[in-house]
């Protein structure tokens, strides 16, 4: 069983899954013996064939995903090469379906699973025990025969999802991995236009028994799994789903792990979801609350079958967050159909406007078998190919409503909200700003692009037109390298940038933006543990540092500026004293670690912020000589 992941050293579960319910009976355990190969789709492609023709195994399966099918086809190109006759079966959601693409007529020993493959592929291997194997006995099955496609129809799914016996608790996976996939429902009761999630599991959520889970959760606590995935399509769906999570912030509590959780929140439950994230923060649990709009144009989400929450419920509970110092970040897709470039800068400046924390804007990429995908041509959709050789990925790069020229200005755009905003750069300044009529949200990150287009050989600009141009903003990592860059290896660089920036334009003028910008340079954050402290300016407008110790400054407000501030940065009672904290839940930057490693771990901070952001503490004023 070949398992390529986008990351290292997390457990393969589709493998455990399928050898644990084949296992489960007789024959299978008596004719079999199992061994699984899983590595990073960053594992060059000849050491991944290697590992795999060494395995010499006599059935090979295939987990296919966008990001690892071109990686899979350079495998089985070799492994045909080598043995054109030894049975494979792939299996997932890039290729279910999609047989006539995946199988040349030529290859009769290659077979596609068409749906939930525990089932399919214990009968597989069932049938491959027979004197003369008839696959096309097989339900959900697509294979070649005689220069013939043949597809049998799909098995019902498993109801009774406790017939997996568990990989974690039956011995399957040992303590070698850091990054744990936890599975307790199957199932999405939503159709959205750009996601198979709903459609490939026909909308019933079938549950794992609540006990199995705990247990689960109990064995990644105590075998030091650093990372929880919850793979979930709606954590926070089912009511159960509140009491598992403080079981994990109970083993937390109690083994020091997990560190970090990831979790897709229930659509439609946000005060659930954010009583979960308030239990994962309690417990030291690196963890933010996800809200998954798309987008704010109506049309947009009529077109993608999508429902909102309204946006007086997100305002409010954005405050609420807010509040219990929750991190939260706002998910949208760029550009989707029916999105026009204004429309979605507008948007963004909407959730600004109702105080989203961080935004991030994934690109549409083109899923197969999903509604988008099968009206595609309708749609006037272009694509283009990202993730290198390795992936089989597609992204939309141009809709009807939305030129390629528009999508990569909306890029530009989402990099300046990335910069100026999610790193709150500029947070306190684009607050004042707004309110008082001067500009909006929108107007400002679209003049930070164009004071981007002045700089162009600056190593920020270069990075984001070399993203824009490559399509490097396919991979996730690309937007927590910009982090990295911005927060950590050029702080500097965007530093004076934000100053040049600050400083050219007409609202420089008005002490109380420059009194702002002294309280934003004072509160960026810092990713890493380790990055050396900036060194302000002692005096300014409002705001005198007079010393640093540590991860500390110590900062005095004007007198006449104390009460306003404190009101602007939200900044305890007290003063005019504080020391600014910036020692939170960062981990250092280790030179050990690889910039891909980083690059993720920066994007997820980013997505948590709160737990980065600096705490203010009121202290007596010191004397003056």
């Amino acid at each position: 069983m070949v398992e390529l992941s986008v990351f290292e050293r997390i457990t393969p579960l589709v493998s455990g899954y399928l050898e644990a319910y084949a296992r489960a009976d007789d024959v299978l355990t008596g004719e079999y013996v199992y061994r699984t190969y899983t590595t990073s789709i960053k594992t060059p492609a000849a050491e991944v064939t290697r590992h795999v023709l060494d395995l010499d195994a006599d059935i090979y399966t295939f987990s296919c995903y966008v990001w690892n099918m071109g990686l899979v086809r350079q495998v089985l190109t070799a492994l045909r090469a080598a043995r054109p006759h030894v049975p494979v079966l792939l299996g997932g959601p890039q290729v279910m379906h999609h047989a006539d693409q995946q199988l040349s007529s030529t290859d009769t020993f290659t077979a596609v699973c068409n749906g939930e493959g525990e089932g399919i592929f214990a009968a597989y291997l069932r049938e491959l025990t027979e004197t003369t194997p008839d696959l096309t006995k097989i339900p959900g099955l697509s294979v070649r025969r005689d220069g013939q496609l043949l597809t049998t129809p799909a098995p019902p799914r498993l109801a009774d999802l406790n017939e997996i016996p568990s990989p974690y608790l039956t011995g399957l996976f040992g303590d070698e991995y850091t990054i744990g996939l936890l599975e307790t429902n199957r199932g999405c009761p939503y159709h959205c236009g750009f996601c198979y999630w709903g459609a490939a599991t026909n909308d019933r959520v079938y549950r794992f028994d609540e006990d199995r889970v705990r247990d689960e959760i109990t064995w990644m606590g105590r075998n030091s799994v650093f990372f929880v995935y919850l793979v979930d399509a709606n954590w926070g769906m089912l009511g159960r789903d509140i009491e598992l999570s403080q079981h994990m912030a109970d083993c937390t509590r109690e083994y020091g792990m997990p560190k970090t959780v990831y979790f897709s929140a229930a659509k439609n439950k946000p005060q659930a979801v954010t009583k979960i994230t308030e239990i994962f923060q309690n417990a030291g649990l690196v963890a933010s609350q996800p809200v998954s709009i798309q987008s704010m144009e109506p049309r947009v989400l009529d077109l993608v079958a999508r429902s909102n929450i309204k946006l007086s419920a997100f305002a409010a509970l954005q405050q609420d967050l807010r509040e219990k110092r929750v991190s939260s970040f706002i998910e949208l897709i760029w550009p989707l159909p029916g999105e026009t470039l204004d429309s979605f800068k507008s948007g963004i400046g909407q959730l600004c406007d109702n105080g989203a924390q961080t935004v991030i804007a994934y690109s549409h990429l083109l899923l197969n078998n999903t509604p988008i995908y099968h009206n595609r041509d309708r749609l006037g959709l272009t694509t283009r190919p990202a993730g290198g050789d390795v992936a089989d990925a597609r992204i939309v790069i141009a809709t009807r409503e939305a030129s390629t020229a528009d999508f990569a200005d909306g890029m530009r755009f989402f990099y300046a909200v990335h910069a100026l905003h999610n790193t709150r750069s500029l947070r306190t300044v684009a607050e004042y700003l707004v309110g008082a009529g001067v500009t909006t949200y929108a107007g400002l990150f679209s003049e930070f692009v164009d004071y981007w287009r002045g700089r162009p050989d600056d190593p920020l600009v270069r990075f984001v037109e070399h993203s824009i141009a490559a399509a490097d903003y396919y991979d996730l990592g690309n937007y927590g390298l910009f982090v990295h860059l911005a927060l950590h290896q050029h702080r500097d660089v965007f530093a004076e940038q934000l100053r040049d920036f600050a400083t050219s334009r007409d609202w420089w003028a008005d002490p109380k933006a420059r009194a702002r910008f002294e309280i934003d340079t004072i509160n960026r954050p810092y990713v890493y543990s380790n990055t050396p402290l900036d060194e302000p300016s002692g005096a300014g407008v409002a705001v005198r540092v007079l010393g640093r110790t540590g991860r500390q400054y110590t900062v005095e407000l004007a007198t006449e500026w104390t009460e306003e501030l404190q009101d602007a940065a939200r900044l305890p009672a007290g003063g005019p004293g504080y020391v600014v904290d910036h020692k939170r839940l960062q981990f250092p930057n280790m030179a050990t670690q690889t910039l891909e490693h980083n690059a993720h771990y920066c994007h997820g901070m980013i997505e948590k912020v709160e737990n980065i952001a600096p705490v203010w503490r009121a202290v007596p004023a010191p004397a003056h000589h």
